[in-house]
């Protein structure tokens, strides 16, 4: 897989094949950096609420284990379209090793994020500081922005499924499972307002 990505990158591939290849190996490889970061995701509302968020504030949030240097490929599209080395150019490296040495010492670092096509984000520094330690997957929110149609189709997806299968769905995709908020808010869902 390693030498796929080193293919691709000296090809010159499209970033997005490239994330497609980081990803795919970081699934196969699971997640050797997760002893690093405090898993408590609770702090991100879509992952409490995860289809509240999507229908009532258009955004979906999603757990995913990726690379490092994928979280900082993926902030630099967000930044742009800038360069790897554009979007580590204002990292204070001194706290790049800070972390990394708190990291060996079993400090855990809240879990970063990014937003698919924005510059909000935070976790580079974190992200960084495991590429120090030699990781290669780190857990990270993935904050996608929905359309009006996407937020239709997600909404017809899950209408009319008890809140037992709701609840198996999610936790099947990585959640803890639905919330009440969730079950009222596709109960009383006005299917127009996504037209």
């Amino acid at each position: 897989m390693k030498n796929r990505i080193h293919i691709a990158l000296r090809e010159s591939l499209l970033l997005e094949s490239v994330m497609e290849l980081f990803q795919e190996a970081n699934e196969l490889a699971g997640c050797d950096c997760c002893q690093y970061m405090d898993m408590d995701i609770e702090r991100f509302g879509g992952m409490e609420h995860p289809i509240y968020y999507p229908l009532e504030k258009g955004e979906q949030h999603q757990l995913k284990t990726i690379n490092p240097k994928q979280y900082i490929y993926a902030i630099a599209r967000g930044f742009g379209g800038l360069s790897y080395d554009d979007a580590t150019a204002h990292v204070k490296w001194e706290t790049v090793k800070k972390y990394a040495q708190d990291m060996r010492n079993g400090d855990k670092f809240p879990i970063g994020y990014y937003t698919e096509g924005s510059g909000l984000q935070e976790g580079r520094h974190r992200a960084l500081a495991l590429m120090e330690l030699g990781c290669e997957s780190m857990p990270v929110i993935v904050i996608s922005t929905l359309t009006r149609p996407q937020q239709r189709d997600f909404a017809l997806k899950y209408k009319g499924n008890s809140p037992e299968e709701l609840n198996q769905i999610f936790k099947g995709m990585g959640y803890e499972g639905v919330s009440g908020l969730d079950i009222r808010t596709l109960e009383h869902l006005n299917m127009d307002r996504y037209e």
